[in-house]
């Protein structure tokens, strides 16, 4: 009967979140229009990113209660086309003896008609975490049931508390999965596990290790082949500052080699600060989450956001977002491509700008929600873009002489800049909603995904070269699933007229 009691409250929270947000009970400073916020409260890295039931679902770490960080929810939204989304209820609540100071991140997957969530359970004692790892079911997708046997994996092999994060897949007739982990060292490390379903897990190798330059612990462990390569992307916090690498307080980045499911490996991997490649240099992006589409494009999302960030909009009960889902290619140079998904191209709306701009000269941008896309008509000249309003700036630029993108959005700390090669002219699109930013360069060799607070925008062209600019208003793609919300408003109070 728990379960049952847990569903029923869990479904009136939701109706009256929607309440809220209809009444408009909630301030929305700030708030986004087409990327992914919590209906309130605080969010932070995606849980869970699969296809299920013709639908998209997207899982993230959750504070129902106000805008900061708290015991985490499993929040989950859905989406037939990957750009429309619509709000469903928690999937998961902290509220068992293994997971009552937070359900955190780990895996959405499909199996046999049910969707599984795989998860990590915290529990706080007066001088560290306990961290296990659990299951739930779902035959609908709205709603999941915990594992009766939970935990599945009760504690790391080398009884270390920070133990987080389940990766799982299959291959073959088999399951596996990684976690994120600390060695008896304080390095970073992943812990393979194997089973034949899903419920038992043999510990199998510890499957790669840092040198010590890889800080203290690897969250949010991804793995998956891409172009004929295995991709491991890891969230790593405690790395030290590399020059302009590294710049963040945590950094999420790839590498790139072969794995061996049959010897439970990899042939040719080596994870330290020399291998290791960010995948987005703004100033706030972090524990990425990917999955294949139903067209077979590996496509990927991360929180826009970053750990002791300042985030105004909290003060306004809601706190942080997800970026917008982006596609990943392998180029010849085993570089990772991060680029927007052409469904983007379906939220653009009025055509508010699309005229060549000399150095000098600006466009009042018109909208807070907007994309921009931006040629130039030779490599050889220096070119730049900045976005003013009032008491603050942020500036794109890039470097002929040295060969370089870079970004500032003022402050001690606000220059992110990344090595950057484009062949034959300077090619950016970026994105713009309320109080965020995610600039793309070329075919997606270099990104930047980064928070800002403007007011009225205006665009001002700086640099040595002449650029062509077009400009898309953007629709609003946030809400909610208005039929969802009225069958469980009938389900609570089935003699509702």
């Amino acid at each position: 009967m728990d379960h049952i009691r847990i569903t029923v409250a869990v479904a009136f929270l939701f109706i009256l979140g929607v309440v809220a947000q209809h009444n408009n009970l909630l301030r929305k400073r700030y708030r986004p229009i087409y990327h992914i916020t919590a209906p309130e409260g605080w969010i932070s890295n995606p849980t869970g990113f699969t296809f299920y039931k013709r639908q998209y679902h997207i899982f993230y770490q959750y504070h129902s209660y106000n805008g900061a960080w708290g015991h985490m929810n499993w929040g989950h939204a859905v989406s037939k086309n990957l750009v429309d989304w619509m709000h469903y209820p928690s999937a998961l609540l902290p509220n068992d003896y293994y997971d009552r100071h937070g359900c955190f991140a780990g895996s959405a997957i499909v199996n046999r008609n049910f969707l599984l969530l795989f998860y990590t359970g915290r529990i706080l004692s007066e001088k560290e975490s306990y961290e296990t790892q659990n299951v739930a079911v779902s035959g609908d997708g709205v709603f999941f049931q915990k594992y009766l046997y939970n935990p599945v994996l009760r504690q790391s092999p080398n009884g270390i508390g920070e133990f987080r994060n389940p990766k799982v897949w299959r291959f073959g007739r088999r399951w596996y999965m990684i976690v994120g982990n600390t060695s008896t060292k304080r390095h970073g490390q992943l812990l393979l596990y194997t089973s034949e379903d899903l419920f038992s897990w043999n510990f199998n190798n510890t499957l790669v290790t840092s040198y010590g330059d890889m800080g203290y612990i690897w969250e949010n462990p991804d793995l998956f082949e891409l172009d004929g390569m295995h991709v491991l992307i890891i969230s790593v916090q405690g790395m030290e500052l590399d020059g302009w690498r590294f710049r963040n307080l945590c950094q999420t980045g790839y590498v790139i080699g072969h794995f061996n499911h049959y010897k439970g490996r990899f042939d040719d991997i080596e994870v330290s600060s020399a291998t290791f490649n960010q995948l987005d240099y703004g100033h706030d992006f972090y524990g990425a989450k990917s999955m294949i589409a139903t067209d077979g494009r590996r496509i990927l999302i991360a929180w826009l956001g970053m750990w002791e960030s300042e985030l105004k909009e909290s003060t306004f009960g809601w706190a942080s977002m997800l970026t917008i889902v982006r596609e990943l290619r392998l180029n010849e140079n085993g570089v990772l491509l991060m680029s927007p998904i052409r469904e983007m191209e379906e939220l653009r709306g009025e055509l508010l700008e699309d005229a060549w701009y000399s150095p000098g000269e600006t466009f009042p941008a018109e909208s807070k929600s907007f994309e921009l896309i931006v040629n130039s008509t030779s490599i050889y000249f220096d070119v730049g873009l900045v976005f003013e309003w009032k008491l603050g700036r942020f500036t794109i630029g890039y470097s002929a002489e040295h060969g370089y993108v870079s970004i500032d959005r003022g402050g001690i700390d606000g220059i992110r800049r990344a090595y950057w090669s484009p062949v034959s002219h300077v090619y950016m699109r970026i994105f713009v909603d309320f109080s965020s930013i995610e600039v793309f360069c070329g075919n997606g060799e270099v990104v930047f995904s980064s928070r800002i607070y403007p007011k009225t925008i205006r665009v001002r062209v700086v640099g040595n070269s002449q650029l062509y600019i077009s400009q898309y208003k953007i629709r609003r793609s946030i809400g909610f699933d208005s039929e969802l919300v009225q069958r469980l408003n009938l389900a609570i109070n089935p003699y509702q007229s």
